[in-house]
């Protein structure tokens, strides 16, 4: 369980699934999305579970720009690459087989370093160093807003290190029926996210902040 909260809440929020909080005030909506961009433990506006422990930056996936984002950034896939690791080293065979093949590429190309003309070094291949070098990445079909939207919780349900993943004005973007199936598809994969939202998502239960800073549960 997660729950947020800042200083204009009288009580925090508990994240459920899909949460959606609306503040309607421009300054306080630019002041919030400006610290959870930059989130700091010790800042105002807070992110923790039920033991009261706070989550680190490393432990959230921040998206202000849906347009702009790549879900192929460097960042996720050395986190997809740390987790296709970890998979190979509970496979022992595999994972030797493997040790042994990139130890034969490398004999081979010191051999020829030592023949050339240059001085020459080298390091040592590792398995991450390799899935880059074959250009692993994750495949993107994406033709419209709610399919990026799909896309990325797909990959973030499998960032075992990553705890909540934050929407920014992305349900500016989507129709009723897609936040609906938004909603059931986040339930079913059991997916904790927040969106914040600069005004209200049509058909949707939602936290509002209004501009009297009072917070109302619209179902």
């Amino acid at each position: 369980m997660l729950k947020i909260n800042f200083t204009l809440l009288d009580q925090p929020i508990q994240i459920e699934d899909l949460t959606i909080l609306v503040i309607e005030d421009v300054i306080i909506f630019s002041q919030i999305i400006s610290q959870v961009y930059q989130y700091e433990l010790d800042g105002d506006f807070k992110i923790y579970n039920d033991r009261y422990e706070s989550l680190k930056s490393s432990e959230l996936v921040t998206i202000t720009d849906i347009f702009g984002y790549d879900i192929n950034s460097a960042g996720i896939l050395k986190l997809i690459y740390a987790d296709l690791e970890d998979q190979l080293n509970q496979q022992p065979e595999v994972k030797s087989m493997i040790d042994k093949l990139t130890s034969t590429i490398t004999e081979i190309i010191s051999y020829e370093l030592i023949e050339n003309e240059m001085d020459l070094e080298y390091d040592e291949i590792t398995i991450q160093e390799l899935f880059k070098s074959l250009g692993i990445k994750i495949e993107v079909k994406s033709d419209t807003i709610f399919d990026k939207v799909i896309e990325i919780i797909q990959v973030f349900k499998f960032l075992t290190k990553k705890k909540l993943l934050i929407f920014i004005n992305v349900g500016t973007y989507l129709t009723k029926k897609e936040m609906k199936y938004l909603d059931e598809y986040v339930k079913l994969n059991h997916v904790k996210l927040l969106m914040i939202e600069g005004h209200r998502v049509e058909g949707m239960p939602q936290y509002v902040l209004d501009s009297d800073y009072y917070l109302d549960l619209d179902l």
